[in-house]
């Protein structure tokens, strides 16, 4: 199935084209990328896109929703406005970040930031602010790139360095497993069994 997809922002986009051909669907157009505000007021107006042919993924991070629990955010976002969605509309939450689902590839996150795996959480979603975990955890890198590319300077205002967005990229692309991040971050879990359920429809 072609799913097209509501991101939040730019991770969540290229997360996304890693997860969708492992649950055996296609990437189709690309919505959103203008924070979670724009994710909260306008997804259910992508209904339209949930098609015979075609489904729709909002994909977006918990923290932001400002409620206790997935469901009740999901409620939020879609339930009180769409109250029988299409069963291809899904609307996804990151817990509590897209960086968990990041971190919980442990051996990747490791191996490319070239530090011991014990310094990785091991329950990610547990982390309250997963992305400052992961530029903590690039300033003890033994390299150069990754301390000065994903950690701002000490002092400076910014909450991530400079090519933070490109070495995830990177990592993404080339060294996330989902598998072992699937079995660490039981939100990105959910996501890919519903994403399974949607390509045996």
């Amino acid at each position: 199935m072609t799913i097209n997809l509501v991101a939040e922002g730019f991770m969540e986009k290229i997360v996304a084209t890693r997860i969708l051909p492992l649950c055996g669907h296609e990437l189709g157009t690309v919505y959103g990328e203008r924070g979670y505000v724009y994710i909260k007021q306008k997804a259910t107006a992508f209904r339209w896109l949930a098609t015979e042919n075609s489904g729709v993924l909002v994909l977006t991070d918990f923290r932001d929703t400002g409620v206790e629990c997935p469901p009740a955010a999901l409620k939020t976002y879609i339930y009180n406005k769409l109250p029988n969605p299409p069963v291809n509309f899904l609307c996804r939450f990151a817990v509590n970040e897209m960086e968990s689902w990041l971190l919980a590839d442990r051996e990747g996150i490791a191996k490319f930031f070239n530090i011991a795996i014990s310094r990785l959480p091991i329950h990610p979603e547990n982390e309250s602010a997963p992305k400052l975990t992961l530029v903590n955890l690039a300033r003890k890198s033994n390299k150069k790139a990754i301390r000065e590319g994903i950690a701002p300077p000490v002092g400076h205002r910014a909450v991530v360095g400079p090519e933070y967005t490109s070495l995830m990229y990177q990592f993404i692309l080339n060294f996330w497993n989902i598998d072992n991040a699937a079995g660490n971050a039981p939100s990105l879990e959910r996501c890919i069994l519903r994403l399974k359920e949607l390509s045996i429809i």
